[in-house]
């Protein structure tokens, strides 16, 4: 298993696209109870099949495969529930509900399929992604599975283009901040990728463009530029060895319309100085993160960087493959592989000249609204 396999990255407020990944034909059980948490929780599934659909109602098209791709068992409560498909090719959506009833639909959202239950039965939903012709090749496809609105979380994705590189990272959000006052910006590689067009904005500060200086995709880092900031940038920590359990906080845009616009802070600890699979570029911490904190800074108490928000564990392999849930397993790229990555672009940058003041936790919160802001992938 690779470690894309492993990661959810935060691209945007959704979940990144896993990377050579060979599904079976059926993915087995999914237990949810209302009000889950990672939600929308999202399935990589192979679109297609050689079975009609046509038969099981009247909205029901395209081809199936001969037994369910996913089954989800969920424990209703107040919310909705809502099933998206994202796809490249012309999709169907086909569901058999708790009741034995065959729900299907084929075009919600342009040509991706959506089924809305706004008042779910508590049993198993059976669900098959299939395609609209035999000659639609079969395809990546993702399922998302919602207690949101399905316009809002089709809203949050309608660009998505899973699977193309080209395009991967198209109408989400994320997290960038910026390190000098010549107005450069960093943030993930994997939140700009395949972006037509980039806004950045600072909480109080009207949203502005912002454009693609340099990259690397193998650290999934990522310079912007801004055309002006008047304010004060980040600086980053002189330490360079993150120590295991050191405090650290977190702040950045996550979920997009659903959280807080002024942003969030979160706090927690280095859990572990390497990355998945030791990986030494990253490092271990458990400050809770979200989908859109992707290339947020990771602070210390005086409110300096020590590093950028990446990643989280994939619930959903852990859950499978060691039959357990993970808690608070988040990563991010260390710091001196951040100013590595500056220096060698030739971009200014601050550096704290020492760790000996430390601040109050609501001016580290202050001062991180100061620099970073929302960054919209259009």
């Amino acid at each position: 298993m690779n470690k894309a396999s492993l990661l959810i990255l935060l691209l945007f407020a959704s979940s990144a696209t896993p990377q050579d990944l060979t599904l079976d034909a059926s993915l087995g059980l999914f237990d949810l109870v209302s009000g889950f948490e990672d939600d929308p929780l999202v399935i990589p599934i192979a679109a297609g099949g050689q079975e009609s659909a046509e038969e099981l109602g009247s909205d029901c098209y395209g081809l199936v495969a001969d037994r369910p791709d996913v089954s989800i068992n969920y424990s209703s409560g107040e919310f909705e529930l809502n099933f998206a498909v994202l796809s490249e090719i012309d999709t169907t959506l086909v569901i058999n509900t708790p009741n034995g009833q065959w729900v299907c639909n084929d075009d919600y959202n342009l040509v991706n399929p959506g089924i809305s239950f706004d008042d779910p039965q508590s049993g198993q939903y059976d669900i098959w992604i299939g395609v609209y012709s035999a000659n639609d090749e079969l395809d990546m496809s993702q399922l998302l599975v919602s207690e949101a609105d399905i316009d809002d979380l089709f809203g949050l994705y309608e660009n998505f283009s899973q699977g193309n590189d080209e395009n991967v990272a198209s109408g989400g959000s994320g997290t960038g901040f910026v390190i000098n006052s010549d107005g450069h910006v960093l943030t993930n590689f994997h939140v700009i990728e395949g972006c037509s067009e980039i806004t950045f904005q600072i909480r109080g500060i009207e949203a502005k463009s912002v454009s693609l200086i340099s990259s690397n995709p193998s650290a999934d880092l990522a310079l912007l530029k801004l055309n002006s900031f008047d304010g004060d940038p980040a600086k980053f920590s002189p330490v360079t060895q993150i120590q295991m359990g050191s405090e650290l906080f977190v702040y950045g845009f996550p979920l997009a319309g659903d959280l807080s616009a002024q942003g969030n802070f979160t706090n927690g600890i280095v859990s572990s100085t390497n990355g998945l699979n030791d990986d030494m570029t990253q490092f271990q911490m458990t400050a809770p993160v979200q989908p859109g904190n992707s290339g947020g800074p990771v602070l210390n108490r005086n409110g300096n960087v020590l590093g950028v928000v990446v990643a989280t564990a994939n619930q959903d392999f852990f859950r499978q493959q060691r039959g357990t849930d993970t808690q608070n397993i988040n990563f991010a790229i260390h710091g001196e592989i951040t100013k590595r990555f500056l220096e060698n672009n030739n971009i200014p940058h601050e550096v704290a000249e020492s760790e000996t003041d430390t601040m109050l936790l609501s001016e580290v919160a202050s001062r991180a609204q100061e620099y970073t802001g929302i960054l919209l992938c259009l």
